[in-house]
C-alpha cells in the first residue's frame, strides 16, 4: 500500500487540526455522524464478507473503473479481474471476497454485464444507474453536513446532479486514495472498530449520542442499546457485546450500568473520532472542489476558443 508523502501528511494534519478548531466543526460532525449512520445498510452476508468501511471503499473502486473504461482497450473498465486486483493492492480484501462481493452486486441490481462489450471472455461489467442512486444521497448528505464549516458545500451538493461532475468526483477520490491516502489515518484509537463490521457505525452513533449542551464527541455518560445496535446495523448482540467489552479492556470507553449500557468515551477515542470526521470532510471536499475546478477551467477554455474563433 502506497503512503502519503511526509510533506503531504504534514499538510493534511495541519488541515485536520485547523478544522477540528473551528467552532462550528463539531456540529458539522454530529450531522456528518447522524447522516452516516442513518443510510447504513448491512446484513449478515454482507458484513461477513466485508466490513463497511471497506464496502465504502468498494463502491468508490467500481464507479472509478466503470468510468475509467476505455474503449480502445479491453482490459481497462471494470471487470472481476480488475476489481480483485485493486482490493489487493488496498488490502480490502481477499480475490475470493472479492468476487463474491461482485457477484452480490449484481444479484442486488448495482452492476450488470456489458452488453456491448467485444471480448465476453473478460467478463466487462457496467455499474447501473441504482449504485449511483444509492450512493449519491449518501454524498449529497456529507456535503451538506459540512455546510456548517465549508459555504461551499450546498453548491457541491447541487452538482452532483451532473454526471460529468460526478465521473470527474469519483476520479479526484479515487486518486486520493491511490495516493495512500485513508480515512482512518492518525487514528489508531479506532483500530478495533473499523476493522470489525458496523464497528464504524457503532463508534459513529457514539459521537453523537450526547446531550445537546454536551460536545461532539461526548464527554459526559450517555446510555445505549446492545439490541438496538445490534438490529440497527445487522450484527449479533454478541457482536456488540464483545466489541465493548474489548475497547473497555483497551481502555476506549468506560462502561457503567446494570448491562454496561451507561458509555463514557475515554480521551483516545473521542479524540480519534473528531479526528476521523475531520479526514473525512477534508477528503470529500478537497475531491469535489478538485473535480468542480478541472470542470470549470474547462468550460472557461472551451468558451474562450469560441470567443477567438467568432
Amino acid at each position: 500500500m502506497k503512503q502519503v508523502a511526509a510533506s503531504g501528511a504534514g499538510d493534511l494534519e495541519a488541515k485536520i487540526a485547523a478544522l477540528r478548531a473551528h467552532p462550528s466543526f463539531p456540529q458539522a460532525a454530529r450531522n456528518m455522524a447522524i447522516g452516516l449512520t442513518g443510510f447504513y445498510r448491512g446484513g449478515p452476508l454482507l458484513n461477513w464478507l466485508m466490513d463497511d468501511r471497506a464496502r465504502v471503499v468498494l463502491s468508490h473502486v467500481v464507479l472509478h473503473c466503470h468510468f475509467a473504461r476505455d474503449p480502445a482497450d479491453p482490459s481497462s473498465g471494470l471487470t472481476p479481474t480488475r476489481i480483485k486486483q485493486l482490493c489487493r493492492e488496498f488490502d480490502l480484501c481477499s480475490p475470493g471476497r472479492a468476487t463474491a462481493m461482485v457477484s452480490l452486486m449484481r444479484f442486488a441490481g448495482y452492476l450488470a454485464l456489458d452488453p456491448d462489450a467485444a471480448d465476453r471472455r473478460s467478463r466487462p461489467l457496467l455499474a447501473t444507474p441504482k449504485l449511483l442512486e444509492l450512493l449519491r444521497p449518501r454524498w449529497r448528505s456529507h456535503f451538506i453536513s459540512g455546510v456548517p464549516v465549508f459555504p461551499d458545500g450546498a453548491v457541491l451538493a447541487d452538482r452532483l446532479d451532473d454526471p460529468v461532475f460526478v465521473r470527474t468526483f469519483v476520479a479526484a477520490m479515487f486518486a486520493r486514495y491511490e495516493d495512500g491516502f485513508r480515512l482512518i489515518m492518525y487514528t489508531p484509537g479506532l483500530g478495533l472498530f473499523g476493522d470489525r463490521s458496523a464497528g464504524m457505525m457503532i463508534a459513529s452513533t457514539f459521537l453523537a449520542a450526547g446531550a445537546e449542551d454536551d460536545t461532539v464527541p461526548p464527554l459526559r455518560p450517555f446510555t445505549i442499546s446492545i439490541s438496538e445496535l445490534s438490529r440497527r446495523f445487522g450484527v449479533s448482540r454478541a457482536h456488540v457485546a464483545k466489541m465493548l467489552r474489548d475497547a473497555t479492556t483497551e481502555g476506549q470507553l468506560v462502561r457503567a450500568g446494570d448491562k454496561g449500557e451507561e458509555i463514557t468515551l475515554a480521551p483516545v477515542l473521542a479524540e480519534a473520532l473528531s479526528v476521523f470526521y475531520a479526514n473525512a470532510f477534508i477528503y470529500f471536499f478537497d475531491s469535489a472542489r478538485e473535480a468542480a475546478a478541472t470542470l470549470d477551467a474547462e468550460a472557461r477554455g472551451a468558451s474562450e476558443r469560441r470567443q477567438r474563433s467568432a
